[in-house]
This record gives C-alpha cells, structure tokens and sequence, in this order.
C-alpha cells in the first residue's frame, strides 16, 4: 500500500505541475529590439543566460613521456628466451604460409573436377508442361493486374475518402488547441500623424479598422484578453510609432488532454476502416488463386 500511495502522489504532482500554463512575454517597441521570454513556474527557459567566458581554463597536466625499455634493463636469460620465442614465431608463419598454398592447389583441383563433371539430366515431357503451364498462368495474371490497375483519378479518390472521415475530428482538436492559447494583458498603442490634416483622419481611420479588425480576428481564433488598444493621431507633424506587448499562455495539460481525446477518436474511426480492407484483401487474394488454379487446369486440358 506504502508504493501505491508513492505512485499516486508521483501522480497527483505531475499533473499539479503540467496544470501551470507556459508564459510567453512579447513586446514590440518603435526604435528597439523586439523581447520574447519563456517562463515556466521559476524556470527561465529562454533566454538562456550567458555563459562566464572570463573563468580561467585550467591548465592541462603534462602527460609523462615513458621512454623505451634499454638492453641493459634485461638479465641474459630474458634476452635468450625473447630470442626463442622470436626463432618460434618465424616458424609459425613458415608452417602457416605452406598450408595456404597446399589449400590452393586443392581447391584449384576440385573446381577442374567440378568443370569435368556431367550436366543434370533433361527435364522429361510432363514437367516441361508443367513449367509452360506456369509461365502462361503467370502472363495472364499479370495483364489481368494490368487491366485492374487504377488511374490517376480513382487513385486521388480513394485517398480523399480515406481521408474524409478524420477531417471533421481533425478540425475539432485544432479549434480546440488554439483555444486553450490564451493572449492576456494585450497593450496595443499606436501613433500616426502627417502634415496635411486631411491625410492624418484618413490614415488615423484606416488605422483603427484595421487594427479593430485585426483584434478581433485573433479573439476569435484564440482567448483575448485586452489591457489597453488605442490609436492616437498627430497632425502637422508626419510619424508613426508603436508598441505592442502581451503574455502568452498555455496549459500543457489542457494540449495533452486534447492530443489523448484525439488519438482515441482516430483509432476509432481507424481500426474498422482497417478490418475492412483486411478482409477485402483476403476475398481478392482467393479469387485471385481460383482464377489461377482454373486457368492452369484449362492450359493443361489444352495441351
């Protein structure tokens, strides 16, 4: 019971912790670099912070050089026996060398004994038929996949209705993950002025469509939650300037639980379309050997 409870608690935190949402920070600012900062609980993950490029390396230890052993390290004896086992070693590859070329000739021997040899026996009149019967049965099977083969068209069709039944839950799960992204504390200003006032109303007001449009677009596609969108507007005077910032967030749960619904839905449309063309293929695979089994029989009547 102790390491059930240990497993349900391991559990219970992991989800705790897949329930806090992933923050993005974007901002945008007229004559500055655009920010962008990713945050989950306390941990920065980007931007990652510099690395200390003034730490000192440490200096490498200098390998010992180890000289090679002289005569006068070795006593008598050991230099007779590295003789013997040098006088061995020759002798070795003497006994090795001999082998290989008696091994050579042999083989040379049985290929010319292989080449002297007499042909197989012909093949009698009833097997000849037999093989005839074959090849003619593999021909016919051939033209006949031939002529059942698919054009192009049917080709494009069969993939389309493959496909068709998982657009419906495909676009479902899309809708849904785009809603789980979540745009907060949206601070949108704007300023656009020119020098002729009537040219300043006229880019002030397609300014602020466009920007009421484009608001509008994105909350209806994601989760918004506006702080401040304004457009200003300057005359006598030609500028544009403008900031843009919000915090991004998503819950790793919430894609999670909608990537497993998904799969669910997929293997339940999947594996039915599966067991259907298992057993189309079988029937076929049947039919296909009742035509050769008869058509084989038909050539042998024939003949």
């Amino acid at each position: 019971m102790i390491v059930l409870y240990i497993i349900l608690g391991i559990i219970a935190l992991i989800v705790i912790l897949l329930h806090f949402s992933v923050k993005v920070t974007l901002c945008a600012q007229s004559g500055e670099k655009p920010v962008i900062e990713i945050k989950w609980l306390f941990i920065k993950i980007y931007p990652r912070p510099p690395k200390d490029k003034d730490k000192e390396k440490k200096p490498k230890k200098e390998k010992k050089s180890k000289s090679p052993p002289s005569d006068a390290d070795f006593t008598d004896e050991q230099i007779e026996q590295m003789i013997e086992q040098a006088n061995l070693a020759d002798e070795q590859e003497e006994a090795q060398d001999t082998e290989n070329i008696e091994n050579t000739e042999n083989t040379e021997n049985i290929e010319e004994i292989e080449e002297t040899k007499p042909k197989k026996v012909k093949l009698t009149k009833e097997q000849k038929k037999a093989e005839k019967a074959a090849k003619k049965a593999e021909k016919a099977a051939k033209k006949a996949e031939k002529a059942n083969k698919e054009g192009g068209l049917a080709k494009v069709k069969r993939y389309i209705n493959m496909v068709k039944p998982y657009v419906p839950m495909a676009w479902k799960a899309v809708k849904k993950i785009l809603k789980t992204i979540r745009f907060t504390k949206l601070d949108i200003r704007l300023v656009s002025g020119k020098e002729d006032a009537y040219d300043a109303a006229m880019a002030y007001g397609k300014l602020s469509a466009a920007v009421g449009n484009g608001v509008s677009l994105i909350d209806s596609i994601f989760t918004v939650r506006a702080k401040n969108v304004a457009v200003y507007c300057k005359f006598n005077e030609s500028a544009f300037e403008y900031y843009a910032a919000t915090v991004v967030m998503v819950r790793p749960s919430a894609l999670i639980a909608i990537a497993f619904c998904t799969g669910v839905n997929f293997l339940r449309i999947w594996i039915p379309q599966k067991i259907k063309a298992r057993k189309e293929r079988k029937r076929r695979e049947k039919e296909e050997k009742a035509k050769l089994k008869s058509n084989g029989t038909e050539l042998l009547t024939n003949e």
